[in-house]
């Protein structure tokens, strides 16, 4: 499963092209393998501002057919175990959302930017693993 963050997200709606272009990458590469893709509720949060430029963003998803899944009281739990694990705070959270749905799904990858903060979690997860946006991260 390929998992995305809100740089993924934006970079799917808005650009730039070399972000872009890496999640639909990485996305062809899933579905090849009819591997889903998808992303946490609570990323839409970081995403979605009540403006005329959210139109890009939800045509993102459903060009890329990205699944949202919810955040439920499993997902919330694990995620606080994370976070915990790594001594970090609730500034973490919608991070953590993500690496606990990928950890409770069996793995995933996740595309992002953030992969200082993504890569912590994912290093107490089983099977989460960090794919770069950005070429200077990989």
């Amino acid at each position: 499963m390929l998992l995305l963050d809100s740089e993924a997200i934006s970079a799917v709606a808005h650009g730039p092209d070399h972000r872009r272009d890496r999640v639909r990458a990485l996305a062809i590469e899933m579905r090849s393998r009819e591997l889903p893709i998808a992303t946490v509720a609570a990323v839409l949060a970081e995403v979605v501002r009540g403006r005329p430029a959210d139109a890009g963003v939800f045509a993102g998803l459903r060009r890329e057919r990205v699944e949202v899944h919810p955040v439920d009281s499993r997902v919330g739990v694990r995620a606080g175990q994370l976070l915990g694990a790594i001594g970090a705070g609730s500034e973490m959270a919608i991070d953590a959302f993500l690496i606990a749905d990928a950890d409770l799904r069996g793995g995933a990858v996740i595309a992002t930017c953030d992969t200082d903060d993504l890569g912590r979690l994912a290093s107490v997860a089983t099977r989460v693993h960090i794919a770069a946006l950005d070429p200077s991260s990989q």
